[in-house]
């Protein structure tokens, strides 16, 4: 084995003195000619300290800053009234604000049919990877017509079940298509 690591090391020397030029070497005809004098170095006067107001850390780990997705409060917005029967007036409790409003016999019926009707809630989800495709159309043969990129919220317009969500970009309204697998729920 060691006479086989000598004989490469003999091949390689070999091979570096020709391809150095050998016995044609002559110095001087390839070596780099310096025409201009150094310049010495004059170092820059120092700045002044800037002073610089620091965060307490002490009191918090490095994953308390890390940024966190937003959590959105629920709107209310299908307020139940609470109607108490009278003899000529109603007096009608709003469950979000505890305002009590009175009514007429005639009006309470109306408002506890228009306030009892459900609310239906957004569908809103974070994407997941780093820099999406927004297609036209749920499959990859479909043109890209926009790109969202991780934590941007987006609203679930329809969901077929087929792996591709219609979608709304909550900042800008552009709507398109991506694959489900690239969003998470928001809340």
């Amino acid at each position: 084995m060691n006479k086989y690591i000598l004989i490469a090391f003999a091949v390689m020397a070999m091979a570096f003195y020709e391809l150095s030029g050998g016995a044609d070497f002559k110095p001087g005809e390839t070596s780099l000619v310096i025409f201009a004098e150094p310049k010495p170095y004059v170092a820059e006067p120092k700045k002044p300290a800037e002073l610089v107001a620091r965060a307490d850390t002490a009191s918090s780990t490095l994953t308390d800053i890390a940024p966190a997705r937003a959590v959105i409060a629920p709107v209310a917005t299908n307020i139940v009234p609470v109607v108490t029967p009278a003899a000529l007036e109603t007096e009608v409790e709003l469950a979000a604000s505890g305002d009590v409003i009175v009514l007429s016999e005639q009006a309470a019926p109306l408002i506890q049919e228009v306030a009892t009707a459900p609310a239906t809630q957004p569908d809103l989800r974070f994407v997941d990877g780093d820099r999406v495709n927004v297609r036209g159309g749920p499959g990859t043969e479909f043109a890209v017509v926009g790109k969202l990129f991780r934590n941007d919220m987006v609203e679930i317009i329809n969901d077929e079940g087929n792996g591709w969500l219609h979608l709304r970009d909550t900042v800008t309204g552009d709507e398109g298509w991506i694959a489900d697998w690239l969003v998470t729920a928001a809340n």
